[in-house]
């Protein structure tokens, strides 16, 4: 198949546009920073936690699925009105709350699926906002090396896998990612990380080229987690916000795995 076949087949112009727009929005609420920032985080973390639960749950349940996009809110208004208290406590009442509400609805309908319902919101909670909630108070710099890092690695994957991708890495979870894609996306996350950590960074290029590293293969498990989820529900995307990218999971399936890592290795080593 001739290049310019594969790329629209592959919908580039759709996804370059819808890329175009989101990184606008990115840049802006960067740029701005302050308040901008919490709300943006809080508005992709409860709209990504309502795609999550329907996802799982297209009908029924209204009252968990509210109570759930609630807590998602409640969980990044916590983090961002008050860094001094503890996220884990927060996650603790989330879970207190989510239990107590699944043990009335169990009393009504003696079945297993108000638990199941309690299950699947609790682990929205923290596969989205307690992974992306502490993004908030990052630095400026660390708020764009996780997106940065993701974004470059997964586009230079994309268009790796696009032109000369022919050996599947994972077929059973995601079909048409290939061993090509991969490396040249480990290759533009390493870039993408040194490339800041030169021009703001304090630690060792050495250091940046690992952390590059280590975000470029979270970005891809995050990748392949979300392909997980989706194939078990069998759905092809999230949802369809996005034209050309699916819904805000679709999108967010690396950040969260990178912002949580960074959040962990920034813990015990200053990079910036």
């Amino acid at each position: 198949m001739p290049m310019i076949e594969k790329f629209r087949a592959a919908g580039i112009v759709t996804r370059i546009i819808t890329a175009v727009i989101l990184a606008a929005v990115l840049i802006a609420a960067w740029v701005t920073g302050g308040w901008y920032i919490a709300a943006l985080v809080a508005l992709i973390v409860v709209v990504g936690m309502g795609e999550f639960l329907f996802m799982f749950q297209p009908e029924g349940g209204w009252g968990m699925k509210m109570l759930g996009l609630v807590l998602a809110a409640g969980y990044v208004a916590a983090a961002a009105f008050l860094p001094q208290y503890p996220l884990e406590h927060a996650l603790g009442v989330c879970f207190l709350l989510v239990a107590l509400y699944a043990l009335v609805c169990w009393s009504r309908e003696q079945t297993l699926d108000p638990l199941r319902r309690a299950a699947v919101v609790l682990c929205g909670l923290v596969y989205l906002p307690m992974l992306l909630a502490p993004a908030i108070h990052f630095s400026r710099w660390e708020q764009l090396l996780i997106v940065l890092v993701p974004a470059v690695s997964d586009m230079f994957a994309y268009f790796a896998g696009v032109c000369f991708g022919s050996h599947k890495i994972w077929p059973a979870v995601s079909p048409k990612k290939s061993v090509e894609g991969s490396i040249v996306g480990l290759l533009g996350a390493v870039a993408a990380a040194c490339a800041l950590g030169f021009f703001c960074g304090k630690a060792p290029l050495a250091c940046f080229a690992a952390l590059g590293l280590v975000m470029g293969v979270m970005a891809q498990l995050g990748d392949f987690f979300e392909s997980a989820l989706k194939r078990a529900v069998n759905v092809k995307d999230s949802s369809r916000l996005l034209p050309g990218h699916g819904g805000v999971l679709d999108r967010l399936d690396s950040i969260t795995f990178c912002a949580g890592t960074y959040a962990a290795a920034a813990a015990y080593f200053p990079f910036f």
